[in-house]
């Protein structure tokens, strides 16, 4: 009796598991935005626009006047896709490095302005 399927699926999974990582390093967004204003479309848009591979995407609560939303994405992207949703009118609800980054240049800028009204 030979098992030639069972070869084929060992011999495939080897190759799955040798070309994609089975561990990937994810960050979860939580942000919101008034029910008024929210499409689903929009944001998808806005993410592809970003070039934002969207791992998962939970419409979490639903309130009379907003929407949740927790989006599960690269956490390389976060960079550029933070101010492009805060600029939308998107409220981000969690912290991440990248808001400190902003928060230092911030507090530089203002030194720097500082220094140069002296």
């Amino acid at each position: 009796m030979e098992y030639s399927g069972l070869s084929t699926f060992f011999v495939i999974l080897a190759i799955v598991m040798h070309e994609t990582t089975v561990f990937q390093n994810l960050t979860q967004l939580s942000i919101r935005k008034s029910r008024v204003d929210f499409l689903l479309s929009d944001l998808t848009q806005l993410l592809e626009l970003c070039h934002v591979e969207i791992k998962s995407l939970h419409l979490e609560r639903q309130y009379a006047d907003c929407v949740g939303i927790l989006l599960t994405v690269d956490p390389q992207d976060l960079k550029h896709l933070l101010p492009t949703l805060r600029r939308f009118g998107y409220e981000v609800l969690t912290k991440h490095d990248e808001d400190n980054w902003e928060d230092e240049l911030q507090e530089h800028a203002s030194y720097l302005d500082k220094y140069l009204s002296m």
